[in-house]
């Protein structure tokens, strides 16, 4: 339960603390008095869209603080706070601040957290319904979630589901990489062969490509390189043999003597070992000369095999290595392929028992939803009647076209079922869509007595009713309010309402009021003692302070708390 609010700077409340209270509160006063900005307070910090014309005239900021006292925690709120990095608390205190210049801060907790963070909190602490705000009952995409909330068992059907159409999924990943069935199994069988045979005409080589960059920039290069081999060859040739023959003259003089000592014989080695080197070393500039001398085919070769190695790699991998990993691979599934009949068979007839299985669930959450149906049509009509709806009609509609054929196309996680609420306020009309036939007066008191057939009794819910009131009076005015005071028994309830007879029953009465002083126009709350209670009834009676009008009023509490004593 929400269990204050603090309003700063939104529209005409400039500062403004509210303690609400268990049971049902309800806030009254005069049209205009300031009574929407509750509302719109709540929309802000709960996480609405906010723009300017939300501040207060002449401030540059708003701000909104709430404070939730909770019995206990959902898995969803946990969740939450789990997602922030947070310690779960049952006091939860969410702040939202504004300014003129666009700035918008959230927290929770203290966390700082985002809009879409914060709903996700929200959603499960308080439901705002305005006098047109009504569109998640009029969504046809939330019916089958509002049937689902009311049997606990249905989701441990949807959980049973959702393992066989995984079961389904995998069992098709599986044909799959078998590479499926009829044509498809013929154009895959196709299109490896053409890609096992591009590959191997290649005849690709390891290294192959590094050589014929090499190549390539060897060729680039063959002017620069011929004149400079050459240059080489002729520092180490010269004329009559240059250094080789020089190297060979003093190795002949040094082996006249190298018997006297042994260190002239090791120079003679060294020596020899040099010639040898260099004579190999003019042998391989000589080489590379004659490389140096090539023809234009030679480079058009080059170029187209640089060329196909360099669509394969886009085809087939990074590298010739990653295009021989695809080869090995692509003749592996080729294989399987020509001998996949049995595995195929297999699977298929695995897939068809599962598929079995989830057409019996889906069945089966079929049945459990029109049983739920059900009850939510008769209970709902006996809230209608005592609503002054007495010849209302209401029908949970199922359009389903799934069958044991088409199980896998039409099943999804939430079963196979297309159910949506159909209703006619009038004997003789038949049935129609909630937002096609429902009036605005109409649908305060259907979602009344929607939320008490559906209420939540977990204690952890407020409910914000803002003029439920709208189109009736009277003597269905107190059956709302005995309606409310049901929802109230579980869930606070915060009512804005121009109807003495449902401000009777609240647990805790605000008044709100509009003052001006010095041309500046101020809101305020205040929280209604016994006395003052009476006042504000028998002015929302629109009697005046008489003795008698107070006795009217008086009565008209008593009754209410009669009726809230023997409930």
């Amino acid at each position: 339960m929400i269990s204050s609010l603090k309003i700063n700077n939104i529209a005409l409340i400039e500062e403004s603390i509210i303690k609400l209270g268990d049971g049902f509160n309800a806030l009254t006063g005069e049209t205009g008095a300031g009574k929407s900005i509750i509302i719109d307070s709540l929309n802000f910090v709960l996480g609405s869209k906010a723009d300017k014309t939300l501040i207060k005239t002449g401030k540059d900021f708003a701000r909104v603080e709430v404070v939730f006292e909770l019995p206990c925690l959902n898995d969803a709120i946990v969740d939450f706070f789990n997602s922030i990095n947070a310690e779960p608390e049952t006091t939860i205190i969410i702040s939202r601040y504004y300014n003129t210049n666009g700035k918008n801060e959230v927290r929770v907790n203290g966390e700082a957290v985002t809009l879409g963070m914060l709903k996700k909190l929200t959603i499960n602490l308080i439901d705002v319904h305005g006098q047109h705000d009504h569109q998640a009952l009029l969504d046809v995409k939330n019916h089958i979630k509002i049937i689902d909330s009311l049997e606990p068992s249905i989701e441990d059907i949807k959980s049973q589901l959702k393992l066989k159409l995984d079961e389904v999924k995998d069992i098709n990943n599986q044909i799959s990489d078998l590479g499926g069935e009829g044509e498809d199994k013929v154009r895959n069988i196709q299109l490896l062969e053409h890609e096992i045979n591009e590959i191997e005409l290649a005849e690709l080589k390891d290294g192959e490509e590094d050589q014929l960059l090499e190549k390539r920039k060897y060729y680039a290069n063959s002017e620069k390189l011929a004149k400079n081999l050459t240059d080489a060859y002729a520092c180490v040739m010269g004329d009559y043999g240059g250094m080789v023959n020089q190297l060979k003259s003093a190795s002949f003089s040094l082996g006249m003597v190298s018997d006297i000592s042994p260190k002239i014989s090791e120079l003679r080695d060294r020596l020899n070992s040099a010639m040898y080197e260099l004579n190999d070393i003019t042998d391989s500039i000589n080489d590379l000369i004659a490389q140096t001398d090539y023809d234009e085919e030679e480079v058009n070769e080059l170029e187209e095999r640089l060329d196909l190695i360099k669509d394969l790699k886009r085809k087939y991998g990074n590298s010739v290595k990653d295009i021989f990993d695809y080869l090995d691979k692509a003749k592996t599934k080729l294989d399987n392929l020509l001998n996949s009949e049995q595995a195929l068979l297999k699977l298929n007839k695995q897939k068809s028992k599962v598929l079995k299985e989830v057409y019996d669930l889906c069945t089966q959450l079929t049945s459990m939803r029109k049983k739920v149906g059900d009850n939510v049509k008769t209970n709902l009509l006996q809230e209608l009647k005592c609503l002054g709806i007495k010849n209302g009609q209401f029908e949970v509609v199922f359009n389903n076209d799934y069958s044991l054929e088409n199980i896998e196309k039409k099943a999804t996680y939430n079963g196979a079922d297309n159910l949506e609420f159909m209703f006619s306020a009038n004997a003789g009309i038949e049935v129609r869509p909630l937002a096609k036939i429902i009036s605005g007066g109409e649908m305060s008191r259907f979602m009344l007595a929607f939320k008490c057939v559906i209420q939540d009794k977990s204690g952890i819910k407020t409910l914000v009713f803002d003029e439920i009131d709208t189109g009736i009076g009277g003597l269905i005015g107190v059956e709302v309010g005995k309606k409310i005071v049901s929802i109230s028994r579980y869930n606070q309830v915060i009512c804005i309402t121009h109807l003495a007879q449902i401000a009777a029953f609240a647990d805790n009465n605000y008044l709100i009021e509009k003052t001006t002083d010095n041309n500046y126009t101020t809101s305020s709350i205040k929280l209604l003692n016994d006395a003052d209670k009476v006042k504000e009834i028998a002015r929302m009676l629109g009697l005046n302070s008489s003795a008698s009008a107070i006795n009217s009023a008086s009565e008209l509490i008593d009754n209410s708390n009669t009726y809230k004593a023997n409930l």
